[in-house]
């Protein structure tokens, strides 16, 4: 359900870039400070950029705060590893028990 919302929030954002990309196509001056670099550019074309900077910048963060859960997760994966690697020992050595018992008998 999560997803077909996710994909239904991306289509109308999607169209709302492209609608606001088609009426709004005057040029800025975009002053570069401190560079000594002027440029005229669409406005659309700003606020795209923008956007996508501040996408990739949000996603940096949310890349750095899940990292503890991240690392959480690699060490419980090899515990649980190292538990299932003893387990498969000890039930080969219940197996080999069993069958000198059987033999003794």
């Amino acid at each position: 359900m999560g997803r077909i919302i996710s994909f239904i929030t991306m289509i109308v954002v999607g169209f709302l870039v492209i609608l606001f990309s088609i009426t709004n196509r005057q040029s800025v001056a975009l002053d570069l400070w401190p560079l000594p670099l002027f440029a005229d550019v669409p406005i659309y074309a700003v606020v795209i950029a923008t956007a996508v900077i501040a996408f990739i910048a949000g996603g940096i963060v949310a890349w750095y705060s899940g990292g503890r859960a991240r690392r959480r997760a690699r060490v419980e994966s090899r515990r649980a590893h190292n538990l299932e690697k003893d387990l498969s020992t000890l039930n080969e050595r219940i197996d080999d028990l069993e069958k000198k018992r059987r033999e003794k008998s």
